[in-house]
């Protein structure tokens, strides 16, 4: 075979793979949407619209790796301190190799569980493609544990302001909303600060930290190889919320903050 016909016809194969995997990848993400949207109409009819509670117990759920100074002395003060007080604080370790669990336990407050895992999620070794996808593994035995009607997610390095669950919250029931987001502070110098949300929802204008959404949602779950298709698994979570017809709201309120990452370990 000449050495033309031999390069047309490896173009011509890589031209057909990539159509199988742009097909595949179609046919995926439809079955999922629908998947989704059947879950999330269970969940719905499931739940009692007419017995609402307007003081629902809010589970903050922070995965944390080997952090326990930061959690202890930001993090959680941060939480213990909001104006409204009806959460509890689950705190799951990614296999913690420090004194986290110790740091915690000072801590005198019954609403705080704490739960090292046994073993390490795993992880892509390639250091963008595991950041994306860092914590996905206590974030989702967090919420498994939570017992609340709401759901706020929270870094270990990060805080809430003061009335972040109560704005949220109030903001969600006055709306109907099944998950509300607001604006963080981002800092992208030592001292610098951005500010990161806004409306519409889509990608680089939601913070992890700056969510809330209802507890029948918890059949999402993050997906720790969203690294595959080149997204951050807290935003491939939003995602397909949003694409299976979650009713999403967004305050135009600071509601956090995000410190710089070289101030994290263990990512």
């Amino acid at each position: 075979m000449h050495l033309h016909s031999v390069t047309n016809y490896l173009y011509s194969r890589s031209r057909l793979i990539g159509r199988r995997l742009k097909y595949n990848c179609y046919l995926r993400n439809w079955m999922e949407r629908r998947r989704n949207s059947l879950l999330l109409q269970e969940a719905r009819d499931k739940a009692d619209s007419s017995s609402i509670n307007n003081s629902p117990l809010i589970s903050v759920v922070i995965p944390t790796y080997n952090r326990g100074k930061l959690l202890t002395e930001r993090t959680i003060p941060s939480v213990l301190k909001q104006t409204y007080q009806n959460f509890e604080i689950i705190v799951v370790g990614d296999h913690c190799a420090d004194n986290t669990g110790e740091l915690i336990a000072n801590i005198d407050d019954k609403r705080i569980r704490f739960l090292n895992l046994e073993q390490r999620g795993n992880y892509p070794l390639n250091p963008n493609d595991r950041w994306m996808v860092a914590g996905s593994v206590p974030s989702n035995k967090g919420v498994e544990l939570c017992l609340g009607e709401w759901i706020a997610p929270l870094d270990d390095d990060d805080e809430f302001t003061e009335n972040h669950l109560q704005a949220l919250l109030q903001y969600a029931l006055e709306n109907d909303y099944e998950m509300v987001y607001g604006i963080v502070e981002m800092e992208i110098e030592p001292g610098k600060w951005y500010k990161i949300g806004s409306y519409p929802f889509q990608c680089g204008n939601i913070s992890r930290i700056s969510a809330l959404y209802n507890a029948k949602l918890k059949f999402f779950e993050i997906d720790i190889n969203a690294w595959h298709f080149s997204e951050p698994g807290d935003w491939n979570l939003w995602r397909r919320m949003k694409e299976a017809g979650v009713r999403i709201g967004f305050i135009n309120e600071v509601v956090g903050k995000h410190y710089l990452e070289h101030t994290q370990k263990g990512v």
